[in-house]
């Protein structure tokens, strides 16, 4: 690459060497714990051992809690939303597609809301029949979205890109 002569290049390089492997424009930093003794860790064992005591006495304590547990009946019990464990629908999945946002950037697949809508969209009251064609091949899309929705759901199919996400 030729950086000689193109500034935004240059600037592009310097950003990327000043994030270096922290991938953020400020120096990755230590925190110090304070210790016991009311001095401060010099290393991650020191500070591993401030956490492991804490903890400890965190999860590990058998004093009872200090409140009045009989509060718990004065909370008004919210609603519950049943629906919610019902199995996910092709209709539900159009929905879902119907109502994304569109004209917006596409993610790391490179589809963006604007594809998967046209792809999934039906039109209603249709007579030719290359017309009605394209609705069953949406309806063919959106069914293969759904049964890999189900799989996923059902822990029958599993991708490693679906259980990460990346905030842009």
């Amino acid at each position: 690459m030729q950086y000689r002569n193109d500034l935004i290049k240059i600037w592009k390089a310097m950003r990327t060497l000043e994030k270096g492997l922290t991938h953020h424009h400020t120096p990755c930093w230590a925190i110090k714990m304070r210790k016991a003794i009311r001095e401060q860790a010099k290393n991650d064992k020191e500070n591993a051992q401030v956490f492991a005591k804490h903890f400890s006495k965190l999860f590990n304590n058998k004093s009872p809690l200090p409140c009045d547990l009989s509060a718990l009946d004065l909370i008004k019990q919210s609603q519950e939303f049943n629906h919610l464990e019902d199995t996910i629908t092709p209709g539900d999945v159009r929905a879902a597609l119907k109502h994304m946002v569109t004209r917006k950037a596409a993610g790391p697949s490179g589809i963006t809301s604007d594809a998967l809508k046209s792809m999934v969209w039906r039109e209603e009251g249709l007579e030719d029949e290359a017309d009605e064609l394209a609705n069953t091949n949406a309806g063919y899309l959106a069914s293969v979205i759904h049964s890999l929705l189900l799989d996923f759901w059902d822990s029958k199919l599993d991708f490693e890109s679906w259980k990460q996400g990346i905030l842009v």
